[in-house]
């Protein structure tokens, strides 16, 4: 990337299923193949510790399985993520020239359920939309049977439920793209290449 593009950050979401991990591992890949200064975070910045990576966190198998905090919980918890947000992103600005978020805030405008949230409503929409926007977006997603074919995680209609959800996201912002993983994901990721290519 050109010096311009220092400090550039994208987040790549989409429902369980549309094979988003596999896409962003490929695209590392490319990236640090190209010698490329990228870094990866899961969902948040990592300033606070809570954050951060944990060496032995549990795959989620049933993202719904709990149930959702109270409203007052619920505004503690997304006061709490804003402010991760907003502490850590500049950080992770200054160190990277590329910083690539597999998930991010926005994930829980689409599947509160996921984080225990409770059923949002708008002035909990409003508070996520004071976290910092990324450079880039891009959803990463596929038709309801191909996903239900790989995981059924959720109901199909929960599923198709998120990947028009997701999709309407992705739309709704200048920076965001939608990049259909169903050919192969070595194809979706050279999709998300050509995207990047718009930081360069």
């Amino acid at each position: 990337m050109s010096s311009d593009a220092k400090g550039k950050t994208v987040a790549i979401l989409g429902p369980d299923g549309a094979g988003k991990s596999t896409v962003l591992d490929l695209v590392q890949r490319r990236l640090r193949d190209e010698g490329e200064d990228v870094a990866y975070r899961y969902f948040a910045p990592g300033y606070l510790k809570r954050y951060r990576p944990k060496p032995d966190a549990r795959v989620t198998t049933n993202p719904h399985e709990t149930g959702h905090y109270d409203p007052l919980r619920t505004a503690a918890k997304i006061a709490l993520m804003v402010y991760e947000f907003r502490m850590g992103m500049p950080q992770v600005r200054r160190a990277h020239r590329l910083t690539l978020f597999d998930r991010y805030i926005f994930d829980l405008l689409i599947d509160p359920r996921r984080h225990r949230i409770f059923p949002m409503r708008g002035w909990m929409r409003a508070m996520v939309a004071l976290a910092p926007k990324p450079d880039l977006l891009i959803v990463v997603s596929a038709p309801t049977e191909v996903i239900q074919a790989r995981k059924q995680e959720v109901p199909a209609e929960e599923t198709a439920r998120q990947v028009a959800a997701y999709e309407t996201l992705a739309r709704s912002m200048p920076n965001g793209f939608v990049v259909h993983n169903t050919a192969s994901p070595e194809a979706a990721a050279q999709a998300v290449m050509s995207h990047l290519d718009k930081l360069r």
